[in-house]
């Protein structure tokens, strides 16, 4: 099996390293997202995304990717602005921007098979589409993510625990929410043209999950979920050029299987602590 897969590497290695890069630096931004209980937020942002990829292709804007990035970005930004302004209605306005986009990609692109079908092919998963300019994209971004978390975990663990003590501590809150949500919403965007928005979405939330459900405290999560998703999307080619599966689906349902055993292991954990 690792044979084959190591022979078929040359043919398809911006796919799996974009896969790999993208399954590392969401899993460390995900975890940003679930240590906020803002899970939602990463599907609103995710469905931002194709919507400006249906309005791209609708008004013939040029590249699609401009305004699917840039969608998803304003849309991780509104939540970040009212946690600022100390606003209530965050979940309303994450509401508000998944049904909205959902229901709008749909209907600018009722008369336009093509672009239907354009949008059909985001939603699902292109893994091995990539080029070699979104590798190096992610690796950069993937470097900076991994920099920025060993420089400043523990501001990233305190402002996870306790906004509140983080801002009596001298950090601002506002700024760090807005810098995180753009960051989201940048690589979820670019994500989600290069691999699909079932395996961005996934590789987003689900190791993060996985590692809430393993770790005791806050701060191991950002070890354990970049590394369950390394991990899951390893496993997920290596399967899915073996037994050829689509490789995103199947990475998917690896982490959705992990998340479930790591829930058994979490309830076994309290039985015996309890």
């Amino acid at each position: 099996m690792i044979e084959a897969f190591l022979e078929s590497w040359p043919l398809f290695q911006e796919g799996y390293l974009a896969a790999i890069l993208c399954g590392v630096l969401l899993s460390l931004l995900g975890v940003m997202v679930v240590g906020r209980n803002e899970v939602f937020l990463a599907a609103a942002v995710a469905q931002a995304s194709v919507l400006g990829v249906a309005l791209s292709l609708t008004l013939e804007w040029g590249n699609p990717v401009v305004l699917a990035v840039s969608l998803s970005v304003a849309a991780a930004l509104s939540t970040a602005g009212r946690a600022r302004r100390g606003g209530g209605r965050r979940e309303e306005i994450t509401a508000w921007v998944f049904l909205g986009a959902s229901s709008l990609a749909v209907l600018v692109l009722t008369r336009s098979p093509v672009g239907m079908k354009s949008v059909q092919s985001v939603l699902s998963s292109s893994l091995l589409g990539a080029s070699t300019t979104e590798v190096w994209v992610f690796a950069i971004m993937t470097l900076i993510a991994g920099v920025a978390v060993l420089a400043w975990h523990r501001r990233l663990v305190l402002l996870l625990l306790d906004p509140v003590m983080a801002s009596a501590a001298g950090m601002a809150v506002g700024l760090w929410s807005t810098v995180i949500a753009a960051s989201m919403g940048l690589a979820s965007g670019l994500a989600i043209q290069c691999t699909g928005l079932l395996f961005a979405f996934g590789c987003m939330v689900l190791p993060a999950l996985i590692a809430r459900n393993l770790s005791r405290t806050v701060g191991p999560m950002f070890l354990i979920a970049p590394a369950t998703g390394l991990i899951s999307v390893v496993t997920g080619l290596l399967l899915a050029h073996a037994y050829d599966f689509p490789p995103g689906q199947l990475i998917v349902a690896i982490l959705a299987a992990l998340l479930v055993a790591a829930w058994g292991i979490r309830d076994l954990r309290l039985r015996i602590s309890g």
